[in-house]
């Protein structure tokens, strides 16, 4: 009798035991901007900074300067984020490298100490040398302030994650798909993701949400990256069918990362990495 009531014990041990298979999914850290609740967004400071952190992968943008320069930096316009003014695309790399990019950060590292180098905008050669070996990469082309697109800007991209070996570390990212379209005729192995937002889905949702998942599913990308703010169920398991990785952006409040871990994405991109990777590590040991 006592051997089998052992027996029945461990029986039910093991069933209470969840199997490798039935772990909770744990999502990649992405830093949006490098982290720009941390450090000032798109800069060489906040790049090396998620990186201490432990981020899993850093996000940035990349616009073209005048002389045909990948840069980094968010916005087409300077004024957002530096003390300069007009088009990224009218100044050149020379003119971009004397703004400071860190002039309008308001994020919890304060005002700029002392000792603390003023931030330039980084071509994107700098970025890659800076990360190679230490974080994978979700890159997002740009487009122009009229919404069309820097002529070559595809091909000097992937030109220069071939010459830092890290087109296997990057994720390419786009709202523009003709841009993820392009990615994949200069190379067909290059991960993309299609990012989606407010202005797609309002245009999409009255066909359906199995209508976007076939026009994903069509691009060939192997990723779609949702603002956290427009995800259902549906769409999630719409394009969990069609075999598409899911990610969301850019999640900031820690409910919604709680939330968004539970549900088993793919990645998810913040702001404030050092808060989410501890929630990662706390939820998925």
């Amino acid at each position: 009798m006592f051997t089998l009531i052992f027996l029945l014990t461990l029986h039910c041990l093991a069933a209470d035991t969840p199997s490798d298979t039935q772990k909770q999914k744990r999502p990649l850290v992405v830093a949006h901007r490098g982290g720009s609740k941390l450090a000032p967004e798109n800069t060489l400071e906040a790049f090396s900074n998620s990186i201490a952190l432990g981020a899993d992968a850093v996000e940035l943008d990349v616009h073209l300067s005048k002389d045909g320069v990948p840069v980094v930096i968010h916005d087409p316009v300077l004024d957002k984020t530096t003390d300069g003014f007009g088009l990224v695309e009218n100044h050149t790399l020379l003119e971009l490298k004397k703004l400071d990019a860190g002039v309008r950060f308001k994020g919890t590292r304060g005002p700029r100490k002392q000792g603390i180098e003023i931030q330039r905008i980084p071509s994107l050669d700098e970025v890659l040398q800076r990360i190679k070996g230490k974080a994978n990469l979700q890159l997002e082309i740009k487009v122009r302030q009229d919404g069309t697109r820097y002529p070559g800007i595809e091909r000097k991209v992937l030109e220069a994650l071939r010459n830092y070996t890290m087109v296997k570390d990057t994720v390419l990212l786009s709202f523009d798909f003709p841009t993820l379209r392009a990615v994949k005729e200069l190379d067909p192995d290059l991960t993309t993701c299609a990012l989606i937002g407010t202005r797609y889905l309002n245009t999409m949702l009255p066909r359906g949400v199995p209508a976007i998942a076939e026009e994903l599913t069509n691009l060939r990308v192997e990723y779609v990256g949702i603002d956290e703010r427009k995800v259902s169920s549906g769409l999630l398991e719409a394009l969990r069918t069609r075999g598409l990785r899911v990610g969301v952006w850019t999640v900031n409040d820690e409910v919604r990362m709680r939330f968004f871990i539970q549900q088993g994405v793919d990645f998810i991109t913040t702001d404030r990495p050092d808060l989410l990777k501890r929630l990662v590590e706390e939820l998925t040991p």
